[in-house]
């Protein structure tokens, strides 16, 4: 039996698992943006509730403005949590490919068979790459809309501290 191509397809199988282990982490990562954004949105929203229901505490106007821009920006970041979570197409090989393996390719060499299944798996992986930077891209502006949103936050709660 030949070693040709062994080195390539270890490696490329190495690189699919790391597609697929990214993947899911930039699934864990929208999932986390979803929950925080709709945690600190509930306490926001009971917070603008409390404004509004006329408590002798008075919340100066541009406070509440900021807290209304900490509100849409948290709800920036939760809808980037939703799509860096949204199901990304990535090819697989199908069952046309998978039949033709194991019918009239199942006598091939070792070689040809290894090159086969390896070009399979570089189209998966050019699929897998795809759909992650779009996951990473939403993941990143969702954090960067958390920080600004949290900034906000604070500058909120120093206006009504400092009673600006």
């Amino acid at each position: 039996m030949s070693d040709q191509g062994k080195t390539y397809q270890t490696f490329i199988e190495t690189e699919l698992k790391a597609e697929r282990e990214r993947r899911t982490a930039f699934d864990a990562r929208g999932q986390a943006l979803i929950t925080t954004s709709g945690v600190l949105v509930t306490v926001l929203t009971g917070l603008v509730t409390i404004v509004r229901t006329g408590t002798t505490t008075r919340v100066p106007v541009a406070a509440q403005v900021v807290v209304i821009v900490a509100l849409v920006l948290f709800v920036g970041a939760a809808v980037c949590g939703i799509a860096a979570g949204w199901n990304r197409h990535y090819a697989v090989a199908t069952h046309r490919t998978l039949d033709k393996m194991v019918g009239v390719h199942w006598t091939d060499d070792e070689v040809d068979a290894r090159n086969n299944v390896a070009t399979v798996q570089t189209f998966t992986i050019d699929t897998l790459r795809r759909g992650n930077r779009f996951k990473a891209r939403c993941v990143s502006a969702g954090l960067i809309t958390q920080v600004v949103a949290l900034t906000a936050l604070g500058l909120a709660t120093a206006l009504v501290i400092g009673g600006l």
